[in-house]
């Protein structure tokens, strides 16, 4: 029979309750937990359109707007709906796209076809 080391007894041990470790954990290790999404802050004047696709947005400069939706993707955001306008705020918030599809021959649509620059709202302030 062959002799083995402390070392090595200690190496398979170690080995060994790292596979059971990772087999009742059902694979997944502690680092692979969702992160939560990236808040940006954007800074701009704050405008409202009565009848567009989403009711509040921000100028950024040159043309360019981002709509502004609630932190639950609503289309009124509290936080804006007691500001009064007009108004130049900073917003922080989790930013995506999302594409218009504008209408079909089925559905017509008054809106064309176009992609939006979106802000769930987490945090507004405004400014002077």
């Amino acid at each position: 029979m062959e002799k083995v080391s402390r070392r090595a007894a200690m190496k398979a041990a170690t080995a060994g309750a790292v596979a059971i470790g990772t087999a009742a954990l059902g694979g997944t290790a502690a680092g692979d937990e969702p992160k939560a999404p990236k808040l940006w802050t954007l800074e701009g004047d704050l405008k409202v359109h009565p009848k567009y696709i989403y009711r509040y947005y921000l100028m950024l400069g040159d043309g360019q707007m981002c709509a502004l939706y609630g932190s639950d993707h609503g289309r009124e955001p509290d936080q804006l709906d007691r500001l009064e306008l007009p108004a130049r705020v900073r917003v922080r918030g989790v930013l995506g796209t999302s594409h218009h599809l504008g209408g079909t021959q089925e559905n017509p649509s008054t809106f064309p076809e176009t992609w939006i620059l979106y802000m769930d709202v987490q945090e507004v302030e405004a400014l002077k």
